[in-house]
């Protein structure tokens, strides 16, 4: 089979890239004290590398000097232009070596530095009844893989040009194709970075095609999940300050088009949707932080509301973001409303999360114990001229609302408790049991990329949607690769038995990454 032949394909090129990465990583570590090796901690967006504090545990006259600080080294972030490989100009013995090292901060004169990196991933998918036993076929099987190159041009801290190229692919799709599945040989990123009052105030203007991301993802986000990633067309002003970050953009979305076969190049933005808005966020308070936020869209592409009205979207969000860690206790919370109008219909909507968890730091294996709350507003009667469906904006939905992708930050009220347990130093493992209801039984049920699925105009059909189990298993290679294992199932309660095919649906995965 064709698939099966790509998997070997893939699975060699992992191979070699393991290898390669794993004789680099040696080599490394006969230059570096065994106190010196990082310890990895993961997350399902990118890989971190943590300091370990060391307290003494003799009595003062029998304690040995402390050890040094692991020394710094890459680290690989979600959005590649924040990666700092400045460190390269210390010299030798105060940084990890890597195999990369020779393509990171390359001083081509003493000001003009270029960095050079990229990241290939694949992921092999099995999908059984997604839409419940409506679509036919019910079971695919496909193939994604994808590869970024990028360059990063700094002339000290004035100026800066970013360039990224990607290409997108996916083999064996036997349902229809996605947006955010393919797109090849495009430019990804390219913008310009210039800090207008000099180099020693941190105040920067980026025009130009670039990612977003902000909090933790339940409105902005790149969106890792998807083959293609997200990114937008415009401007945006931004000012760090050691307690305080504060952004300020406008840009245009950029959807994939399908409907050119993917010949259009480059793509384009929507010309009639139109996004800005304000971030803050205050870091004053150690191991806490405190945002605040004022979203707008605007799209005159005649679009059609949960009420089934098409028009013109003005749509305003405003909300806060609080978290942080106590002790063994780590905790997040967030609060959004919107109003505006959407065809023609006056929006008053709202929306709220809750995450919280305690690690058990003394127990074998660290397992953390999470319990999470998500909610968006519906609307409950089309006729009375209000709009209350919430609009999730450009979310990583994927992250909180079940991996299957079955349910959207709007009309929903949602449970989850899970646990996450590391057996292995480099191996993380996740148990999550999701709870979905609808809050307005007469309001549609949206997918992951906002789309409605299934809908009981009357509202007898419940409020139960169902319930999904989720397990994953990741294991960090090295710093450069890592590899995930997934599967998610779905039981359909009330509300999917009574509006429309009710099978069960499953969601087997599994992914290698590499990134430089």
């Amino acid at each position: 089979m064709l698939i099966r032949r790509r998997i070997y394909r893939f699975s060699g090129i992992a191979l070699l890239l393991t290898f390669a990465a794993l004789s680099a990583d040696a080599r490394a570590q006969d230059d570096a004290s065994p106190s010196q090796a990082p310890i990895m901690m993961e997350s399902m967006d990118e890989l971190e590398i943590e300091e370990v504090e060391e307290s003494p545990t003799q009595p003062i006259e029998e304690a040995q000097a402390p050890e040094p600080k692991p020394l710094p080294g890459p680290k690989y972030l979600n959005l590649r232009y924040d990666e700092d490989f400045s460190y390269l100009d210390g010299p030798e013995g105060s940084y990890r070596k890597d195999f990369f090292d020779p393509i990171k901060h390359i001083h081509l004169t003493d000001d003009l530095t270029l960095s050079i990196g990229g990241s290939f991933q694949m992921r092999l998918e099995a999908e059984t009844d997604r839409a419940f036993g409506a679509s036919d076929p019910s079971q695919d099987t496909l193939l994604l893989h994808r590869y970024f190159l990028h360059a990063d041009l700094r002339y000290r801290k004035l100026a800066r040009i970013f360039f990224e190229g990607v290409n997108v692919m996916i083999e064996d799709r036997d349902l229809r194709l996605l947006g955010i599945q393919e797109n090849r040989w495009d430019f990804h990123q390219l913008f310009l970075d210039v800090r207008p009052l000099g180099e020693e105030i941190p105040l920067t203007v980026r025009f130009g095609r670039q990612e977003l991301q902000y909090g933790n993802q339940r409105f902005i986000s790149p969106l890792d999940w998807a083959n293609t990633r997200r990114r937008f067309d415009g401007v945006k002003v931004f000012y760090e300050h050691e307690k305080f970050d504060i952004d300020a953009f406008y840009v245009r979305p950029i959807p994939i088009d399908l409907s050119e076969a993917l010949n259009r190049k480059p793509d384009e933005y929507r010309e009639e949707q139109h996004f800005y808005g304000l971030y803050s966020t205050y870091k004053g308070i150690p191991r806490h932080f405190f945002d605040l936020y004022f979203l707008a869209l605007r799209d005159t592409g005649d679009l059609v509301n949960a009420n089934g009205r098409a028009g013109d979207l003005s749509l305003y969000t405003i909300g806060g973001r609080l978290g942080g860690k106590t002790g063994p206790f780590d905790y997040e919370g967030e609060l959004a409303g919107q109003w505006g109008k959407f065809a023609g219909d006056t929006v008053h909507a709202w929306s709220a999360a809750l995450d919280s968890g305690f690690t058990f730091r003394d127990v074998p294996w660290t397992p953390r114990i999470g319990v999470g709350f998500d909610y968006a507003s519906g609307d409950d009667d089309p006729g009375d001229g209000t709009h209350d469906t919430f609009n999730q904006l450009f979310p990583l939905g994927h992250k909180y609302l079940g991996l299957l992708d079955l349910v959207a930050r709007q009309n929903i009220l949602a449970t989850n408790v899970n646990l996450t347990f590391k057996p292995h130093k480099k191996v993380t493992t996740r148990l999550a049991w999701h709870t979905f209801w609808n809050d307005s039984t007469r309001d549609a049920l949206y997918n992951a990329g906002g789309a409605p699925t299934r809908r009981d105009p009357l509202g007898g059909s419940g409020h139960d949607i169902g319930n999904e189990l989720d397990l994953t298993i990741k294991y960090v290679i090295d710093v450069h690769q890592s590899i995930l294992l997934g599967y998610s199932h779905f039981w359909g309660n009330n509300f999917i038995r009574s509006t429309g095919p009710d099978d069960d649906a499953d969601f087997l995965y599994f992914q290698y990454a590499f990134k430089f």
